[in-house]
């Protein structure tokens, strides 16, 4: 009995290990964000704080984050929706290095998104810009940090006939590396 009970502990613990390898962690390329999934381009560990749609008539907050568009950009069709993710970038390195501007998103038809140029001066949006050793994007003492979505965010137009066919998946695309997380919607 003992016997068997260590041979069960010994599998699970394995396959914990070899599970644990395929998701966030250092070096990581794929996370399914139902946790705090990290994946790695280049030096960098980016991690995804919050994934939604947003509403431009929401004054008290969603507003504000589509803030510096140009009336172009803004000018939505009625099949069309907005649709935001909070980034954080950390840079756990010892020297200093620059995230990535390429994003895309795909839904399970492998329909594809680009994100809208950032607005500036916009304090939320995502803004790729050096970041030293051992820190993080947004900094910590920046208004996207102070946000409740604690990120920059980065601002996609989706189709409204694009969303049962999720789970969502952003890539993050670096120059020799590509890694991608699953969206929570």
């Amino acid at each position: 009995m003992i016997r068997k009970r260590l041979v069960m502990l010994v599998g699970a613990g394995a396959s914990a290990i070899a599970i644990s390898g395929c998701g966030a962690g250092e070096h990581a390329t794929f996370s399914d964000n139902l946790g705090p999934g990290y994946v790695q381009v280049g030096q960098l560990n980016y991690q995804i704080q919050v994934s939604r749609e947003l509403n431009p008539f929401d004054v008290n907050e969603d507003a504000d984050y589509l803030k510096g568009f140009s009336h172009s950009q803004l000018a939505l069709p009625a099949t069309d929706e907005w649709f935001g993710v909070s980034l954080q970038v950390f840079n756990w390195s010892h020297r200093a290095a620059t995230p990535t501007r390429s994003f895309y998103i795909t839904d399970t038809l492998g329909d594809r998104f680009t994100p809208l140029a950032n607005p500036s001066p916009n304090p939320f949006s995502y803004v790729p810009t050096s970041i030293p050793a051992g820190d993080q994007l947004p900094n910590i003492a920046s208004d996207a940090y102070a946000s409740w979505t604690q990120g920059e965010l980065i601002i996609f137009k989706v189709p409204y006939a694009d969303l049962p066919d999720r789970p969502f998946v952003l890539h993050i695309v670096g120059p020799s590396r590509q890694a991608q997380i699953e969206l929570d919607i």
